[in-house]
């Protein structure tokens, strides 16, 4: 599903973000990609989503190749590819409808599917009772729901959440790690990028450690250790 192969990126001057990451991840895991602060975890979840290229290497998605992805070919491949990050990132004068929906309308998806997803998608994410909300009426749990059903409107393959839980409580962020897990359970991929270490430890799956831009571990059902 996910292959890295010798994977660097290096930013100029000479800063290194990743260095000759070897790396797979099967379909259906939930992997954990955890590290301190400026360790290069969040180059690699940039390099999964195509924001940032490769220096040398290969990455494929699903068979894939898009070390030199053109830049045409980026829309189908977040449509593959759900993203959700710290900080929400929804449209403030649009309700929670019509947040999800949006991402299905910038797709040119035509008004029956938008009725029929977008009903779907806040089922999933438990908000079917606060669609005519804005995001000012939502608690931070809730707006990242919100979040991650945008993220599943075209039904991806693989969910990448980049500290998803960054700007929540404990309560909310084990809300957030729930629902990423029943996702997973349902058949996607998810790649989670954090240094939370309680909430690794709270789904015990694979966990990945990035330190100073290379793999320094990688376990299975294991936890991640200051």
């Amino acid at each position: 599903m996910i292959r890295f192969k010798n994977v660097s990126k290096i930013y100029p001057p000479n800063i290194v973000g990743v260095e000759n990451l070897n790396l797979h991840i099967q379909p259906g895991e939930f992997v954990s990609i955890v590290g301190k602060s400026g360790t290069g975890k969040s180059t690699l979840a940039k390099l999964l989503f195509a924001e940032e290229r490769p220096t040398n290497g290969i990455i494929e998605i699903g068979g894939w190749d898009i070390t030199h992805i053109h830049d045409r070919d980026i829309s189908l491949l977040r449509r593959q590819i759900g993203v959700v990050f710290q900080d929400f990132k929804l449209l403030q004068k649009k309700t929670v409808y019509e947040n999800v929906a949006f991402a299905l309308q910038v797709a040119g998806a035509p008004s029956k599917r938008i009725r029929e997803v977008v009903p779907k998608v806040l089922s999933i994410v438990n908000l079917d009772n606060k669609m005519d909300r804005y995001p000012r009426q939502l608690s931070g749990g809730e707006q990242q729901r919100v979040a991650i059903g945008r993220a599943l409107v075209h039904s991806p393959k693989i969910l990448i959440a980049d500290e998803p839980t960054g700007n929540l409580d404990t309560l909310n962020s084990r809300e957030i790690m729930d629902l990423l897990t029943k996702i997973n359970e349902f058949g996607t991929t998810v790649a989670l990028v954090t240094h939370d270490r309680d909430m690794v430890n709270h789904i015990k799956r694979r966990v990945i450690t990035i330190e100073d831009g290379k793999i320094s571990s990688d376990v299975e059902g294991g936890r991640y250790k200051l």
